[in-house]
């Protein structure tokens, strides 16, 4: 009977640190691989795992067993995606082996999303777990912690939600002490009450800024703005404009506030909403223009994902507007009137429609392009007479 040894990566560490392509099999192609990727991250859990199944491979293999070892990759994306990458490298490998029975080596962190999809395809006769041993003290504790930290999908798990529920605490706590400051009805209780939203709204900015690497991207994009700037990029004055588009709009929705104080919050709401709504729209829709006229001057052709962003961001601006609208009609507060906002709903969803099928047709354009690429026949090389 024919064994197979099978170590999974889920989460395709060898493709996103190493560049490497899987499936794996075979020992020479596994260990190769094994260290393609211990020499860009010594302490990656799929490195042990991987050396664990090639010590179990040259242990059977000295017992005189037919043995074969091979190793599937997902991708970076966990999730659906992931699996059915697995999926379909499980099917290539089972069907290059042909084994009647597997082992399966894993690292123990995503086992039970990985059993069934390989116990419905071939008989499992044992599982192994990998584990890597750390030292029981405070300085090794802190060094694993530290480590978790850094990896961006522990960070993302981790902070995202505390971020969030923090941040969310702190804009409701400052919110209606920030309208009576504006509206000068604000005493120094007023300012001091301020003060355990302002931690906690800091606290979960920063630990959104930290899951999202925010200031590393803040860099790069700072790079790559200095050198759009040296080669003289088109998007510049675009990009100008979007940002001074941005802060306008939370100017005016700042003096929208202050100059309607006496409103109720609701009604002071809703047209906050609404003018930062429409202005960040323009922002972004000034961004986007910036994009597609550089790209066209460049690569003399349209950027279509510019012209699909831009029609979705007007859909989704008019179906706001109009679900804000709606609640104001449903509470009795001021709106524009039933006819306006089924307008609103009406040129929403037509520009909604209207982007999917343009983004449709230009991915089956785009297919189509692929598949006359692939079926061109490559040029011969005839000698010379």
């Amino acid at each position: 009977m024919k064994v197979l040894i099978l170590s999974v990566d889920r989460d395709d560490d060898f493709g996103k640190k190493a560049g490497l392509n899987s499936p794996f099999i075979g020992r020479e192609e596994n260990a190769n691989a094994v260290m393609a990727l211990g020499l860009k991250d010594a302490e990656d859990s799929d490195v042990n795992t991987v050396m664990a199944a090639l010590g179990m491979y040259d242990e059977m293999l000295k017992k005189g067993e037919d043995v074969e070892i091979a190793t599937i990759c997902g991708d970076t994306k966990v999730g659906y995606e992931s699996d059915l990458v697995l999926t379909t490298q499980l099917e290539n490998v089972l069907e290059v082996v042909k084994p009647d029975r597997v082992i399966l080596v894993s690292d123990g962190a995503e086992d039970e999303f990985i059993y069934p999809m390989v116990f419905s395809r071939v008989k499992v006769d044992s599982v192994r777990r990998v584990w890597v041993k750390q030292a029981p003290t405070v300085e090794g504790t802190y060094y694993i912690i530290t480590k978790m930290m850094a990896d961006d999908k522990m960070r993302k798990r981790i902070f995202t939600p505390l971020g969030l529920v923090l941040t969310v605490l702190g804009l409701f706590n400052i919110l209606p002490q920030l309208i009576k400051l504006l509206a000068n009805e604000a005493n120094i209780e007023t300012v001091a009450s301020m003060g355990w939203g302002m931690i906690a709204l800091v606290l979960g900015l920063y630990m959104l800024f930290y899951a999202y690497r925010a200031a590393e991207r803040f860099d790069q994009y700072m790079k790559n703005t200095g050198k759009a700037i040296r080669n003289g990029s088109q998007m510049i004055p675009f990009v100008i404009m979007s940002v001074l588009l941005f802060l306008a709009g939370i100017i005016f929705a700042i003096d929208a506030a202050a100059s309607n104080s006496e409103a109720g919050p609701m009604i002071q709401a809703f047209n906050v909403l609404s003018i930062l709504l429409w202005m960040w729209v323009f922002s972004l829709l000034s961004y986007q223009m910036g994009k597609l006229i550089n790209h066209y001057l460049t690569f003399n052709r349209l950027y279509v994902t510019s012209m699909v962003v831009s029609v979705s961001l007007f859909a989704i601006a008019f179906i706001l507007q109009a679900s804000f609208d709606l609640v104001a009609l449903v509470f009795e507060y001021p709106h524009p009137g039933e006819e306006y906002i089924l307008l609103m709903v009406v040129v929403g969803f037509l520009l909604a429609g209207f982007s999917g099928l343009l983004n449709m047709n230009m991915r089956n354009y785009a297919r189509m392009v692929k598949e006359a690429q692939e079926r061109e026949p490559e040029p011969q090389n005839y000698p010379e007479a």
